[in-house]
C-alpha cells in the first residue's frame, strides 16, 4: 500500500528558536521530513551568511532529513501590492530565498499570491495584474537556479481557494508548478478540506496539517478544532496518496504538540511513515 510521508514544519519555533536548534529537535522526535520557515530570527533568507548556511546544511546531512521547502513569512512581503517599490522588494525577498534553498539543497520554494484587498473586491483585479507579472519574474529565477516554485493557497492571497489556485495555474500555463494544499487556510475561507484536495489532486505536492475552530484561521493542535481528519485521511487513503504530508503547528510548545498531531493523525486512520 502507497502510504504519504510525514513530516514538520519549523515555524512553531520561528519566534523563540534557531532553525539550527530546531532542526535537531525535529530530528530526534523522529521526523526525517521538514520544512523551514525563513524569517528573522528563526532563519533569515536576506542575510548572505555562508557560515550560517553551511551549519544549518550540516544538520539536515547529519540527521538525514530531507528539506522539502523554504517558506516566507507572508506577512513580510506582498506579491500583489500596488506599489511597484513593494512588490519589487517582495520578489527581491524571494530571490533571496531561492539562492538560500539552493544552498541548503531544498527541493522548493514554496510561494504564496500575495494579499488581496479584503475591502474593496473590486481591486483585487488590479492586484491581479501586479501578482501575475511578480509570479511571472520569480518563476524565471526559479527556473534558473534550479529550485521549483511550489504555490500555497492562503486566505489572505488572491488565490485562496483550490479552484482560484487551477484556473490561475492553466491561464498562465504554469503545467510545472504543484500545489501545497493547507487545509487550516482552506477551512478559514470556509473550503471543505475534501473537496480542495480532490480539486488539486493532480497537482498536489505537499499537504499542511492543522487544526481550526470554524469561522477562524488557526494553525492549532490536530484534535483541538473543528477540522474533519478523520474524512482528510479517508480520502488520502481511496487516492493512495503517496506524497508529502506536513504538521504545522502553531503554539506555544511546537514539539509536544508535533508529537501529539502526529498520534492523533494515527488514530483518525491516517496511515503514513516518517521516513524521508
Amino acid at each position: 500500500m502507497t502510504v504519504p510521508v510525514l513530516g514538520a514544519h519549523t515555524f512553531g519555533f520561528a519566534w523563540d528558536c534557531a532553525a539550527e536548534e530546531a532542526i535537531p529537535q525535529l530530528a530526534d522526535a523522529g521526523y526525517r521530513t521538514v520544512q523551514l520557515m525563513a524569517t528573522p530570527p528563526h532563519f533569515d533568507p536576506w542575510r548572505h551568511d555562508a557560515a550560517r548556511t553551511r551549519r544549518i546544511g550540516a544538520l539536515i546531512e547529519r540527521y538525514g532529513l530531507s528539506l522539502l521547502a523554504l517558506d516566507l513569512a507572508s506577512s513580510d512581503i506582498n506579491l500583489a501590492s500596488p506599489s511597484a517599490d513593494v512588490v519589487d522588494f517582495a520578489v527581491e525577498a524571494y530571490s533571496s530565498a531561492i539562492d538560500r534553498a539552493a544552498e541548503l539543497g531544498a527541493r522548493w520554494i514554496c510561494v504564496g499570491s500575495g494579499r488581496r484587498h479584503a475591502l474593496l473586491a473590486k481591486a483585487n483585479d488590479r492586484l491581479m495584474t501586479s501578482f501575475r507579472a511578480a509570479f511571472a519574474r520569480i518563476h524565471a529565477k526559479a527556473q534558473r537556479t534550479g529550485i521549483p516554485i511550489i504555490l500555497e493557497n492562503h486566505p489572505q492571497g488572491l488565490l485562496a481557494s483550490a479552484g482560484d489556485i487551477v484556473r490561475f495555474l492553466d491561464a498562465e500555463g504554469y503545467g510545472d508548478i504543484p500545489v501545497i494544499y493547507d487545509v487550516a487556510n482552506a477551512f478559514a475561507i470556509g473550503e471543505d478540506p475534501v473537496e480542495g484536495l480532490n480539486r488539486l489532486w493532480p497537482r498536489l505536492g505537499i499537504v499542511h496539517l492543522s487544526d481550526s475552530p470554524k469561522g477562524q484561521w488557526r494553525h492549532d493542535p490536530i484534535g483541538s478544532g473543528d477540522i474533519d481528519f478523520a474524512a482528510i485521511a479517508a480520502l488520502l487513503k481511496q487516492r493512495s496518496y503517496g506524497g508529502k504530508i506536513v504538521l504545522e503547528i502553531l503554539s506555544d510548545r511546537p514539539l509536544a504538540d508535533l508529537e501529539t498531531g502526529t498520534a492523533r493523525l494515527k488514530e483518525q486512520g491516517l496511515a503514513f511513515t516518517l521516513g524521508s
